[in-house]
């Protein structure tokens, strides 16, 4: 890996020394935004807990494993774990796990070889990240069965993955920046339309009295003005 992709890579992850504690710390922040709350320090005991035991196990991975069982067995452990001090869905779990192994797909493919092969030679096995622009391009492909669940509501095993296996990691790994985009254009649309209706609303409200002249887009009373 050169200078300039390293420079790159710490900017967003930090210090990359231990790139596998580095992918997890960050894949928890994707994680946990807007997501969990409760005590800090429950919260911290909960991250640190599980940050050692997703640790063990991504360092685990070899040639060898079955990823669809080390990953089931994986998500339960991480469960198990969560429920002594802030528990965990299912659905916040797999966005743990799977966002911790994207990033250190993307470290290997850079060059960065403190992160096992494993990790480029086995991508056909992994999982996609479920979140809210993955689930968004599924329920428009009509692939959800509950179009009304986020992702960290996702409360089983098998749940997760009924919504997993109609999409592949190379798939979402390609075009989940037009996922993004997808998801926005949806949203500033109908954005667009609530303001439309809500300006309209607050005209016709405010500014119903003909005889107020207009100052730019809005009708002022002009004596309130000199006033």
């Amino acid at each position: 890996m050169n200078d300039e992709i390293r420079f790159l890579i710490q900017c967003y992850f930090g210090d990359i020394d231990d790139p596998y504690l580095a992918a997890i710390d960050r894949a928890y922040i994707d994680m946990q935004t807007h997501t969990i709350s409760g005590e800090k320090n429950k919260i911290f005991e909960m991250r640190r807990s599980l940050t050692e035991c997703l640790y063990k196990q991504l360092k685990s991975l070899n040639g060898d494993t079955d990823y669809n069982k080390w990953h089931e067995k994986t998500s339960h452990q991480m469960k198990e774990e969560s429920q002594s001090c802030i528990e965990l869905s299912y659905g916040q779990i797999q966005k743990w796990i799977n966002m911790s192994v994207k990033y250190l797909y993307t470290f290997r493919s850079l060059g960065l070889e403190e992160v096992n092969e494993y990790f480029v030679e086995h991508k056909k096995e992994f999982h996609a990240p479920l979140d809210s622009y993955v689930l968004n391009h599924l329920n428009k492909k009509g692939k959800l069965e509950d179009t009304e669940h986020t992702w960290s509501q996702i409360e089983t095993y098998d749940e997760y993955r009924n919504i997993e296996k109609h999409i592949t990691f190379e798939e979402e790994y390609k075009n989940w920046p037009e996922y993004v985009k997808q998801a926005q254009l949806k949203k500033d649309g109908l954005a667009k339309k609530a303001d439309k209706y809500s300006y309209k609303r607050h005209i016709q409200k405010n500014y119903s009295d003909k005889n107020k002249p207009y100052c730019g887009c809005i009708r002022w009373n002009t004596k309130e003005i000199k006033s």
